[in-house]
Order: C-alpha cells, then structure tokens, then sequence
C-alpha cells in the first residue's frame, strides 16, 4: 500500500497546485461539450474530436421498460452483443472485441475494471445518465489505453434549477424490483446530486419452453437471489467567474449475492460483503484567453469474498477466497485554441493494487502491483466550414511488480470530417489503439504469463450520413464500414495465457431514421460483423447479423407506445472445457406504454412477449416474457 501512498501524495500535490494557478477571466472558447462541473469531459458531440464515428442512444427510461441497470439498457442494441457470463456479470462485447478490451467512463471518468478486466454494467444505474456515447471505431489518444474495442462513455444529466426532489419506483416478475430516491439542484454557483437505490430480485423466470437439466429444472432460475444498496454524489462550485472545482463519491454493496451457473454444472457459488466505492476531484481552470486547464484525480477500491460450495444448502465449501482492489488515477490537460486550430496536450496515470487470498493457491495475502502511464496530444485544425481534419498520438506505457522496466507503445490516429450543404457528412478515420493484459492474466498463479505482451488493432473506418425528406417529412440515412487487425490477441493455450492470435474482422453497419407521420417515428439499425478463420480462434458472442427495429407512437394525451423488435443471429460461446458451441439464432420483440403528467411519469410494458427461449452464452438461458411497471415523480 505505501506503493500506492506515495503516488497519492504527488498527485495530490498536483492537482491542489493546479487550484492557484493564475486565470483570467475569460469566456470559454473550447469545443468540448461541457453540462456541468462533473462533466468535464474528453468526448463532445461530433466525430472530429473523437476521431472514430459516434453512435449516442439518449436515455428515456419508459421507453426502455424502466432498465434496473445500464446492462438492460444496452441489451439490444446493433453491433453491440451484452451478455451475462459465469459469475452473473455483464459481458460487453463491441464489434466483436471483448469486455476486458473495451473502455468504460462516466463523463469521461474512467471506471476501473479490477483484477478480471471488466466492468459489471449490472451494478451501474440509469436514474441520472442524459445518453451512451459509444465509440466503435478508432479512437482518440486523449482516452489513454485499454480502447482496442471501444469507448463508452456514459453522460449524466445536469441538475435542475426548478426541481429538487425524484422519486423512482420500478417492478418486474419475481419479487424483482428497485426503488430510487434521488435530490438536486443547480444554484447560480453550485450544485448538487445525491442518489440512492435498493435493488432486489430473487431470480429471472425462465421461457415456458426452456428444458430442464439434471442441474436447472425451470421456472425461476435456481440461484440468483441479491440485493443491492447503492449511493453516488456529486458537488460543483463556481470559483470567480470562470473556474470550477468538483467532487464524487459513491459506494455499492451486496452483503450475499447467490450466483446462478451453467444449468449443465453442478457448483453452487455466492459473493459475501461484495463492496465497490470510488470519489473523484476534478477542475476547470481557465489560464488565459485561448487556454484551459482540465484536471481530474480519482481513485476506485473494489472488496469482495467468493465462495463455493458442493451442495444446495451452501454447507459444504470449496472455495473460499478474498479479494480487494485499489486504483488511484490522475488526468490533467491543457486545451489551446487559437483561432481554427485547437490543440490538447494531455497525461493519464494509473497505479493499481490487487491482494488476494484463498484455501488453495493464495493461503496468505499476496500483493501484485501494476501501473499505466499515458501521454497524449490531439490537434484539431479546421480549414474551412465544411472540412476538418483531427490527429491525435498517445504514448502508453506499463509497468507490474514482475517486470524491471517499462513498455511503451505508440497510439497514433487520424480523422478527416466533412460537412455537406444538403445535409450529408462523411468521416475518415484510421487509428491504432492497445488493450493491456489484465491482473489476471499476468498474476494468477493458475494460468497467468508476466510476459504477455498489449494486445493491439489497427482500425479503419469510413462513416457516413444524409438527411433528406420523404413526402415534407424529415428522415435521416447512415452507414459505417469497417476493418479492424488484431495482433497478440490473448487468450489459453495449454492452461496459460499467450499472445497467440492474430485476427482480421470487418463489416458494416447502417441506420435509418424516418418519420412518415408526426406521431410515428421508425428507427431501423442492422450491423454486419465477419471475420477471417485463419486459425481456430472464434469471436464468441458476437452475431454475423443483427438488428433493431424501434417504433415509437404519439398517443393522445400525453401518451407514448414504444414496440421494440432486436433480431441475433447464430453465435459461438465457450463451454466451461473452453470447447466452441453454437447458439441458436433469435428474435426478441417488447412493448411499453408511457403516460406523463405534470410531475408524474408512468410506464407499463411487456418484454420477450413471445416468451421466446434462449442463450446469451453457453449454458446460461436468458428471462422468459416479463412484464415491468414504474412510475416516476419529479418535485
């Protein structure tokens, strides 16, 4: 832990002397899109300053069936495949690439992953986030590393100044359900947001056609009982006139969560004193007309006991293991725009701590340390109205306690933007990003390798978009192609983890967006995901095809049906001997009502409504037909 302190008192340091550096007030001339303090942010609303095409879904919560969670919200979305997987996580998967490759932020705050490289959508509610901003394609360096499959980045509302109070009310089958109490409020040089949420469910009910196994016998899905606590933060204040300081905090806990496996194994397997918590100091200062200082430092500790047993009745144990997690993170840049150009010139670090211990490999504390630097610089430079052009180069390097020297790697990337008179626009872009092993995958005394290497993509990308008319109604067209070169993919060979693969995948994805009539809006989206098999490594999870079909209806007073319809077509998935299986193709098919009154907002639906039986991953079935209802009420 003193590894840990003596990084957390420089950056400290830091970032308290970046609070006296001398400003002038000036107004802000940065492109980035800001909404509050919080909101400081790497990602705005157009490509150029992200380098790779954006897909931004906004959230309304009675459009989805009030999602419990971020992992419900983005079940069905195209070219995106959200699994559950062996410890009833999510598993998150962008054209292919898997979850531990992807990046997951909060106003471009980055959550840590821990030990296993992933970051469980599960426990991350939906009551405050405004839209999803995810970034398939290339990306820029200003992320830091860890991007080879992607940006998520998950925007939160700002607080009101007419409201103060939110209440949030949800239920679906099986005793399955979560309350919310939420308060804020925007003054004229502060604001507020304090947020908490219990979440309870004593399992999904299975499809009336799912078969039973000697081990899964239907109906309710044997062990999945959990309740969730949950409490986030976040204060902003206006320092002059001009600069700004903020805080978060948060903290999640599970005191006994049961957790369901492969209907074809027969283990029994539960979390204890299961606990996530994290704070965040950011700043934004302005240190001239044409510059401004962003600063962020953050820290993320995650603990937990995992269990397992031989029986039903959680007696007879044959695991037992402890785990605790520490991330401390630092992310200032400076942002200088004069004139057409603007330039940002970043640095992110981060030093993360494991201890583990176990009834079998680990029986004492055992520590591992690694840490991720990155430095970064992105340009912008705009010739004219309608083109732009956005270079960004990252240098990222890592370091772990088996190693005695760092390794860097360069993350160049490039994008050219251009803006039409007639509503097209076209997209260039080209960039390699890194995914660094995980903890796992370079200490378990199992099946890890000290030697691994980044995994890397080269990705290409070409995006574009029209907006036309059809009978005086607007409607709006757009396709994205893609390639993207994997090199040192990880994965087991023989019981161990080897940079072992390269892969070449491609496809394409389009959209349209038409509104035949004022209360009738059509949102169609197919994504194409192929790959070339050269070797015996399969991309699991991940359909050839997939779409979605949304139609949303203006119903008289003040109401709204949603019919929702998502098509996955055949897909590979692992079983527990790592041995490939095919999983049936399906269609999914929902349907909400919402009705909202001044303050009060009511929502009913049905989802799965033809009970439609089947897999997200190998041996795990997913919820048979399900109702939800909520309501939610504003003062």
């Amino acid at each position: 832990m003193r590894y840990l302190q003596s990084f957390a008192t420089i950056i400290m340091a830091m970032s308290l002397a970046s609070g006296f550096a001398q400003t002038t007030a000036v107004e802000d001339s940065v492109k980035l899109k800001r909404y509050t303090l919080n909101t400081i942010r790497v990602v705005a609303d157009q490509p150029s300053q992200t380098i790779g095409a954006l897909t931004i879904k906004t959230i309304n919560k009675g459009e989805l069936g009030s999602p419990l969670n971020l992992k419900e919200t983005m079940q069905n979305l195209s070219g995106i495949s959200n699994t559950v997987g062996t410890k009833d996580e999510s598993n998150l998967r962008i054209r292919g690439f898997r979850k531990n490759e992807v990046k997951i932020l909060i106003d471009g705050r980055p959550l840590n992953s821990g030990y296993f490289g992933n970051v469980d959508l599960n426990n991350i509610p939906v009551s405050d986030l405004k839209e999803i901003i995810i970034i398939k394609g290339p990306a820029s360096s200003m992320y830091g590393s860890n991007t080879m499959g992607g940006v998520v980045n998950l925007i939160t509302n700002e607080p009101s100044n007419d409201k103060w109070l939110k209440l949030g009310l949800s239920a679906k089958r099986n005793n399955t359900n979560q309350i919310e109490l939420s308060s804020s409020h925007s003054f004229e040089d502060w604001d507020y947001w304090v947020y908490t949420a219990r979440d309870h469910t004593d399992g999904i009910v299975l499809s009336r056609d799912f078969e039973p196994t000697i081990m899964e016998n239907g109906g309710v899905r044997n062990n999945q009982l959990k309740t969730q606590y949950n409490f986030q933060s976040k204060l902003n204040r206006t320092i002059g006139e001009y600069n700004s300081i903020g805080f978060t905090g948060g903290i999640t806990s599970i005191d006994r969560k049961e957790i369901p496996s492969s209907i074809y194994d027969n283990s029994y397997r539960l979390y204890r004193d299961w606990m996530r918590y994290q704070s965040t100091v950011l700043g934004e200062f302005h240190l001239g007309e044409q510059a401004t200082l962003l600063s962020m430092l953050y820290y993320d500790g995650s603990r937990d006991t995992y269990q397992q047993f031989n029986d039903s009745h959680y007696q007879y144990m044959t695991v037992d293991s402890d785990m605790t997690n520490h991330t401390i993170g630092i992310n200032p840049r400076i942002v200088y725009s004069p004139g057409l150009h603007n330039l940002t010139l970043g640095y992110r670090g981060e030093w993360q701590e494991n201890r583990r211990k176990d009834n079998g490999n680990y029986p004492d504390w055992t520590l591992h340390q690694m840490d991720i630097q990155n430095a970064f610089t992105q340009w912008e430079y705009q010739p004219s109205d309608a083109i732009q052009v956005t270079g960004s180069m990252g240098l990222s390097m890592f370091h772990t306690d088996l190693k005695d020297s760092y390794s860097a790697y360069l993350e160049p990337a490039i994008g050219v933007y251009w803006d039409g008179t007639r509503g097209q626009s076209l997209s260039l872009a080209l960039g390699q990003n890194t995914a660094f092993p995980t903890m796992r995958q370079f200490f378990s005394l199992e099946n890890g390798n000290p030697n691994l290497k980044p995994q890397s993509a080269m990705k290409y990308e070409i995006s574009g978009k029209q907006s036309f008319a059809v009978a005086g109604r607007s409607a709006n067209l757009g396709a994205t192609f893609y390639l993207n070169e994997v090199q040192d993919l990880i994965d087991r060979f023989e019981g161990r983890y080897v940079n072992i693969y390269r892969v070449r995948s491609y496809g394409g994805e389009a959209s349209l967006l038409l509104k035949p009539i004022s209360a009738l809006e059509f949102d169609l989206s197919y994504a194409y995901l192929n790959y070339d098999q050269n070797s015996d490594y399969r991309l699991t999870e991940s359909p050839i095809h997939s779409c979605e079909l949304v139609q949303r209806y203006a119903l008289p007073y003040n109401t709204s049906m949603t019919i929702s319809s998502a098509y996955k077509d055949i897909r590979y998935s692992q079983d527990d001997a790592f041995v490939y299986r095919t999983l049936e193709a399906y269609w999914l098919h929902n349907i909400q009502l919402q009705k909202r009154w001044n303050s009060l907002t009511a929502n009913l639906g049905i989802e799965n409504i033809l009970d439609t039986n089947y897999e997200t991953e190998y041996g795990f079935p997913a919820p048979g037909i399900n109702f939800n209802i909520g309501i939610e009420l504003e003062l």
